[in-house]
């Protein structure tokens, strides 16, 4: 009976515990039901009423550039192994190693004495099978010979005729000439020495210009055009010594392996420290956009909804947030180019620079603007290198 009574007591004292936590809840909801705007327009109905101040920049106006670094090599713009097409004995060299060549110029004579002793034996056999031709022609019209040994002086006369282009063509081919304008490299023969097709004499470089080859990856191939601009350092160039060239060729096929497309420029008028074979660091541009709206870096915001630029407005006599939607482009230090895709954003708005990430802001918020403490440098010439 005694346990019985201590837990009824019990069960009372928490029925009572209950519905003095119970009742004021309910009566404070039911209350609240009958307000309005509790929250306001984005925040707690305290924060509605603060003033946040911000730093205020205007939206401005830039020439951007887009453009990807790269490693590529430099090749002269031609460039020719010089061999003999035939084989012979050098008797002159005519060149200096490293000295300016015209086309035509002659390096290397071979021994002809051979082909010479031949040729002339062929123009005598030849000499003697025209005087054959013209007798059986004069002979056929008297019937004194057949038209068999007629054909046979045509064909002798016609096979001498070919055997003496033969051997003037191998004389020609004596002499080794640069086939272009150009350098002249290093030689390891002199005369005296016997070469064969196989043998290298020299090599001829054209630098008036320089190839600039480079592997660009596929996800940039849209922007990849003839006509494109880059930029190139080389191991030897100073801090300063960045070279121009432009773009000449794009391959139309994607590398399997590499998943990359070829990509050839052309270096005008190169300095004399770049030379065919180096390794250089290139900066291709991708694209460039002449007037691009750009924002300081710190003015992005990003939400679930997207990227914003908070914006203040004039409402009601106060100064309110307003959330903007962009679609964010090319990057500069400092600086990001900002495209809009719903309400319109020009030149010259006003928009919160600095802080968008750490001060609490929403829709309707009202703003205090000030001037900004830090403003981003513009920088001379605008370009972001893509890795």
């Amino acid at each position: 009976m005694i346990c019985w009574l201590m837990s009824k007591r019990s069960m009372v004292h928490a029925l009572r515990t209950l519905y003095s936590w119970v009742l004021p809840s309910c009566v404070l909801c039911l209350s609240s039901c009958g307000k309005k705007d509790v929250v306001g327009a984005g925040g707690p109905p305290d924060m509605m009423n603060r003033v946040q101040p911000v730093e205020v920049m205007e939206i401005t106006v830039m020439k951007l550039k887009e453009s990807v670094g790269l490693v590529g090599s430099i090749a002269a713009n031609e460039s020719a192994e010089l061999r003999p097409e035939i084989p012979g004995t050098i008797t002159a060299v005519l060149f200096e190693e490293g000295s300016v060549l015209r086309k035509g110029d002659t390096l290397v004579k071979l021994d002809t004495r051979e082909l010479e002793a031949q040729l002339a034996e062929t123009r005598a056999s030849f000499q003697l099978a025209e005087q054959n031709l013209q007798r059986n022609q004069l002979l056929l019209e008297d019937d004194a010979v057949s038209k068999l040994e007629v054909d046979a002086a045509i064909a002798d006369h016609a096979r001498l005729r070919a055997a003496i282009d033969l051997l003037e063509v191998r004389l020609a081919k004596s002499s080794v000439t640069a086939p272009f304008d150009g350098t002249a490299g290093g030689r390891s023969l002199s005369v005296g020495d016997y070469v064969t097709s196989q043998s290298i004499i020299t090599t001829v470089d054209d630098l008036s210009r320089l190839k600039v080859e480079m592997q660009v990856p596929e996800r940039y191939l849209p922007n990849l055009k003839a006509g494109g601009t880059f930029t190139l350092r080389a191991a030897t160039s100073g801090p300063d010594e960045a070279v121009t060239g432009e773009v000449y060729f794009v391959s139309p096929r994607i590398d399997e392996n590499t998943r990359s497309t070829l990509v050839k420029g052309y270096v005008t008028d190169p300095p004399t420290y770049l030379k065919p074979g180096m390794f250089a660091n290139i900066t291709l541009v991708l694209r460039i956009v002449e007037d691009a709206l750009v924002v300081p870096e710190t003015a992005i915001l990003s939400t679930p909804r997207g990227t914003v630029l908070v914006m203040p407005k004039e409402k009601d006599g106060a100064t309110v947030a307003e959330f903007v939607p962009v679609k964010t482009g090319i990057r500069t230090p400092g600086y990001v180019q900002v495209t809009p895709v719903g309400p319109p954003v020009k030149p010259g708005d006003k928009i919160v620079s600095a802080g968008v990430g750490g001060l609490i802001l929403f829709p309707g918020m009202k703003l205090k603007p000030v001037e900004p403490v830090v403003t981003p440098g513009r920088p001379e010439e605008t370009d972001r290198d893509l890795k």
